[in-house]
């Protein structure tokens, strides 16, 4: 969608929309084949219009990214009640734009992913995106396995910064919390997920 006055011009790599091998594409508003595509979809949308499309790809891959505004805050309260209730915030520099801020300072106020995807399960780097703080701890659980990341970066003027960790994940879904039961955790902008050459398959 193209609100403005100028063109827009967009490229989504394939492995964003979880789709691999070849892509027919449809343009579902002029009902019209626009070809395949193996690697990305790139295309300019003239100035206040739209492009629907419809992809139909040979296999559907593992997701690898998961932003922490996708996550359940069980703990979100849009009343802005509390001076430092959870809530998503902007931030330039993070990769949508988004984090989750306030996590942490008991058992329940965490962030919630439920639906982490592996199809075959194994050991997995984890790479967590966060926004450095002082006096700032992070639990990671992954199925009820929890660590504490170690050495979290302190000086908030780095910007983004990045943790890694080992994880097992479950072939099928599985639930990845995040937070920190006696402390903030930092600010939470995403995590990725990379699968470990010597895992089991």
């Amino acid at each position: 969608y193209n609100p403005s006055d100028t063109v827009c011009s967009f490229s989504v790599p394939m492995e964003t929309l979880e789709l691999g091998g070849r892509v027919a594409v449809r343009d579902v508003v002029h009902r019209r084949a626009e070809g395949t595509y193996t690697q990305r979809i790139t295309a300019e949308l003239a100035p206040h219009s739209v492009k629907i499309l419809r992809l139909e790809a040979e296999q559907r891959i593992e997701p690898t990214h998961y932003e922490a505004e996708w996550a359940y805050l069980p703990c979100f309260n849009d009343l802005a009640k509390k001076p430092k209730a959870i809530f998503y915030a902007p931030h330039e520099k993070a990769s949508g734009r988004t984090v989750v801020r306030y996590i942490g300072g008991c058992k329940e106020n965490q962030a919630r992913w439920e639906n982490v995807y592996s199809q075959s399960g194994g050991d997995y780097e984890m790479t967590v995106a966060y926004v450095p703080a002082p006096y700032r701890k992070l639990e990671i659980d992954v199925n009820g396995r929890k660590q504490v990341a170690e050495a979290l970066e302190t000086e908030p003027a780095k910007g983004i910064c990045t943790l890694k960790v080992k994880v097992r994940l479950n072939a099928g879904n599985n639930t990845v919390c995040m937070g920190s039961p006696y402390c903030w955790a930092p600010d939470i902008d995403c995590f990725s997920l990379r699968k470990l050459a010597d895992s089991p398959r």
